[in-house]
């Protein structure tokens, strides 16, 4: 069967590619399963499906030997794709050959959006120093290409229109005639990046701005902004949900309004091209006779002080009005970046129009090019240094949980308050006539929303009670483990965080954590692993980074395993406190009782010769949850040797609910286990068609011969258990408004269940769920 469309396929070995690919290369991948893009269907995941599917890829596969890559032949390419490819492929072999290691690898990042090549403490410096839109090729790259082309052409235009046309020189067609050559190198570095989305969209923002001083339109470059999003829209009415969509035109909106609207209307510097600039209000106003007494140190330093009072308003305007966006996808945003930007924007606006004159005329003039590339080396040695200095600092950045809805309206509240109030040349409460004025008020609303903003932001959970529910999920994580526990008294636990082999995927950061934020949470107050397995406990390591944690549950005292020794460590390393979990021992969190059923210490005499074994699956730890008249086992990795000295140890196994041994292996879930626990319910924690077969079809079948319902998180996605200890609910997280991930079928069905639990009268109890 024949099929088209566009495909991403991943090289697990690269480095090992001896066959040169450029484009238009017919080539054969065999031994290459492809499958549909697949979302972790659990709350707050990111919708890589839909991501993908902006870019038009429709399917993902993987490679793993170089036998599996045949080329074919090549075939023609059209004119400007031949031209894009050639152009591409020479300043790549220039910037590999003129800046080996992490500064080419930084100088590809910058100009061609391309950071494979980048080191990971690189990428975290620029993460954590919220400078990572500069590896991202975005309005701001383009601008400055837009920018110094119009700075280089609009005097020279100037000087020989003056010489041969001095009427319209007079007339302003300069800066029209700047404008327009300036559409030539956006074109060209266009040409060179597409056809990634962002640069595509930025590029079209950017011209259509050359475009309104074209027409004389500068005076309406918010319907500029605004005819800019309609078009890109139509074209892809996808973007909108694009986080760069968004960031792009919330901080074009931010500068729009600071430039726009703070100086005031009877003065705007955008209608009239050599005015004052809007930012030396800010500054001491020197008057035009005043200002050529300066010697030309004192302008120079005066010029150095408007510059950065602009980039610090300007920078302010950014973070402002991108904030709400970085919360709510990213859960992370940078306290230094809003400083440091003020000194690696510039400098930036400095190295990317270098760079790229540099290897263009390197092209044609390699003397040149060498030459220019000297500067460039000193700056590209200050982008590695100072975010990597600086993100080293205590809270360079800082992780948040996602605030509740209703802040955004405050956040906007405040914003637009702020704007208003900035714009008032009264601040008193009342005016001549004695009538009262609004604002007062507006700042004493202000206080307030500003107030709500920084605690909801901070404690998003603060208005909520205590209640009678209990909360289990178990996520979607892939093939591994990871469940979420949240109590009644509103304490929450974590066990085990999955993992993906060789950490292709941080899970814990990535899937995990991105479930806590979006349910507004920031602290962990019990942390713990089953075992050492890295679709475990891979996961908890980066939670350990990532939040702040109450208490570790250790229910290995008598053994030594150097992984979740480490783990224990790190937590500790942050003033949590261990507690060591004794088989049978109850450990109570309010009303819940959670008790270890295993490993006890004979299991541990019989099955381990040396202590230092590593606590592998027949050690894993078997937890019991008990809250009024519900019960929930959770067991791990265990095999059949392990259910079976469980039974055999008459322990309290019968429960509501089961978490599934070992992911569904056929190698557990014996139909004696199944009949010890007699579950309502079972859930599977297992990767979609994963190799292992996990749920395997004849464990399946043990438990719909046992009566037991089934879910999977590989074909229903996260599965969410509430209960108020008489009446538990089960059902998983569909998101359907993005479609179905795939043909499997999904649940959405609850099933409630009543104990016959009396009260004194001898009424039943009425369900609270």
């Amino acid at each position: 069967t024949k099929a088209t469309g566009r495909v991403r396929l991943t090289h697990y070995h690269p480095e090992l590619v001896k066959i040169s690919l450029r484009a238009g290369d017919l080539i054969r991948f065999s031994k290459v399963r492809l499958k549909h893009p697949r979302n972790f269907r659990n709350p707050g995941a990111f919708d890589y499906r839909g991501f993908l599917k902006t870019r038009g890829i429709v399917a993902t596969g993987s490679i793993s030997k170089n036998s599996s890559i045949e080329k074919l032949g090549t075939r023609p390419l059209p004119f400007y794709k031949s031209l894009q490819s050639s152009l591409r492929i020479g300043i790549l072999e220039t910037l590999e050959a003129e800046f080996p290691g992490q500064q080419g690898a930084l100088l590809k990042a910058m100009l061609l959006g391309q950071k494979n090549h980048l080191s990971d403490a690189v990428k975290e410096a620029y993460i954590a120093t919220g400078l990572s839109h500069l590896m991202a090729v975005s309005g701001l790259h383009i601008g400055f290409v837009a920018w110094s082309a119009f700075v280089i052409f609009w005097p020279l235009t100037f000087y020989v229109l003056s010489k041969y046309r001095p009427e319209w020189a007079q007339s302003g067609a300069a800066r029209k005639i700047a404008a327009f050559l300036s559409i030539v190198p956006v074109l060209f570095y266009l040409l060179l990046v597409l056809p990634k989305i962002t640069a595509l969209r930025a590029g079209f923002m950017v011209l259509a701005f050359l475009f309104a001083i074209l027409v004389n339109r500068e005076r309406d470059l918010f319907n500029t902004l605004l005819i800019a999003a309609f078009l890109i829209l139509m074209w892809n009415p996808g973007a909108v949900l694009d986080v760069s969509f968004q960031l792009s035109f919330a901080a074009m909106a931010g500068i729009l309004i600071i430039v726009r609207y703070f100086p005031s209307s009877e003065d705007d510097p955008i209608d009239r091209m050599g005015e004052q600039p809007w930012y030396r209000r800010f500054l001491i106003h020197l008057p035009f006779e005043e200002l050529e007494k300066l010697s030309s140190p004192e302008k120079w330093s005066l010029s150095l002080k408007r510059y950065f009072t602009a980039s610090l308003f300007i920078s302010l305007a950014v973070y402002a009005s991108t904030l709400p966006f970085l919360i709510f996808h990213f859960n992370q945003v940078s306290l230094i970046g809003l400083f440091l930007n003020l000194i690696m924007i510039p400098l930036a606006s400095i190295l990317i129009p270098l760079a790229l004159v540099a290897l263009s005329l390197g092209a044609i003039i390699p003397a040149l090019g060498w030459l220019l590339s000297f500067p460039l080396h000193a700056l590209l040695e200050c982008f590695l240094t100072i975010p990597q200095f600086f993100a080293a600092f205590p809270y360079a950045s800082i992780y948040l949980p996602s605030p509740p809805r209703g802040w955004i309206l405050l956040y906007t509240f405040v914003l637009a308050g702020g704007i208003w109030l900035a714009r008032q040349k009264l601040v008193s409460t009342q005016d001549k006539t004695g009538k009262f004025q609004p604002v007062a008020l507006m700042k004493a609303g202000l206080i307030l929303a500003s107030l709500g903003v920084i605690t909801l932001m901070v404690w998003p959970r603060i208005a909520e009670r205590e209640s009678d529910l209990l909360q289990v999920s178990i996520l979607d994580v892939g093939q591994g483990d990871s469940i979420f526990i949240e109590f009644p008294n509103r304490e929450t636990m974590v066990l085990d965080g999955g993992g993906f082999y060789r950490n292709s995927l941080d899970v814990g950061k990535m899937v995990v954590a991105s479930f806590l934020w979006n349910r507004g949470i920031g602290h962990i107050d019990y942390l713990a692993a089953t075992h050492s397995d890295q679709d475990h406990i891979s996961g908890l390591e980066s939670l350990a980074d990532l939040f702040s944690i109450g208490h570790f549950l250790d229910g290995f005292s008598n053994l030594t395993d150097s992984r979740i020794d480490r783990l224990k460590q790190k937590v500790l390393s942050k003033q949590a406190v261990s507690i060591a979990l004794k088989p049978g021992v109850p450990l109570n969190i309010g009303e819940v009782r959670l008790t270890a059923l295993h490993p006890g210490p004979e299991f541990i005499l019989q099955t381990v010769a040396n202590k230092k074994t590593k606590v592998g699956n027949e050690l894993s730890l078997v937890l019991r949850l008990d809250y009024r008249e519900f019960s929930m086992l959770f067991t791990g990795d265990i095999g059949k040797p392990t259910e079976k000295y469980l039974i055999q140890q008459a322990l309290p196994l019968k429960a509501d609910f089961l978490k599934s041994p070992h992911h569904g292996s056929r190698y557990s879930n014996s139909s004696a286990f199944i009949r010890a626990v007699n579950p309502q319910a079972v859930i599977f924690s297992s990767g979609y068609l994963n190799w292992m077969q996990h749920p395997h079809p004849e464990v399946v079948e043990r438990y719909k011969n046992a009566g037991t319902n089934i879910w999977r998180t590989d074909l229903n996605g996260s599965i969410h258990i509430a209960t108020d200890g008489l009446n538990h609910r089960i059902r998983n997280y569909s998101p359907d408004f993005r479609g179905r991930d795939d043909g499997s079928p999904g649940k959405s069905e609850t099933i409630i269940t009543q104990h016959a639990l009396n009260d004194g009268a001898g009424t039943a109890r009425k369900p609270t769920l």
